[in-house]
């Protein structure tokens, strides 16, 4: 959203159902998801002038009362695999805004005609640069609701902890506050 107003940009979006993507959770584990895959992309554009719309933006998380889910923040890094590098999870109303550090990567025209008076040394520095910051410009957002992964861990029928609201509650608040890992409970 955009921070002045509170209005959300518009994004150009794009939806597949049932993808199946990876990521992993330490060197010996990969988690795989399977879910709807939705795409957006939005494009910020600056004018032969050099303006620019400077607006700050910023991601915002909504939770309603009663649902939690966790949201992870990622870079693509393939076409089935995430790099998750911060998670953050959201319950009953819970509110979360990050502030969005936005930068404008040279076209190759312009990387070109700013590199052609360095040193060789000094463009195959800038050169590897600028592959790295091309190679991290698409990031993911993946969001995870834990009511189906508690019915799931805990052996119940889909949908089975719907109406019961503070068992959920509790449950949540217990494998939060113990952190109980999934092994304990599988027999």
């Amino acid at each position: 959203s955009i921070e002045d107003a509170g209005a959300p940009v518009w994004t150009m979006c794009a939806r597949r159902s049932q993808q199946t993507m990876k990521f992993a959770l330490n060197a010996s584990t990969m988690v795989s998801f399977t879910g709807e895959l939705h795409l957006h992309a939005w494009l910020d554009q600056r004018w032969n002038d050099g303006a620019r719309n400077d607006q700050e933006l910023s991601l915002v998380g909504r939770a309603r009362q009663f649902s939690c889910f966790m949201v992870l923040l990622c870079k693509v890094i393939s076409g089935d695999e995430l790099e998750v590098s911060h998670a953050v999870l959201l319950q009953n109303k819970d509110e979360l805004q990050i502030p969005l550090e936005l930068a404008m990567i040279p076209s190759p025209t312009e990387f070109r005609d700013a590199i052609e008076s360095l040193s060789p040394e000094q463009q195959h520095f800038a050169k590897a640069f600028r592959a790295m910051q091309l190679e991290s410009t698409l990031c993911g957002i993946l969001v995870v609701q834990l009511k189906p992964q508690l019915e799931r861990l805990l052996r119940l029928p889909a949908e089975a902890l719907t109406k019961e609201i503070k068992l959920t509650q509790d449950l949540l608040q217990l494998f939060i506050k113990y952190q109980i890992p999934s092994d304990l409970l599988a027999f």
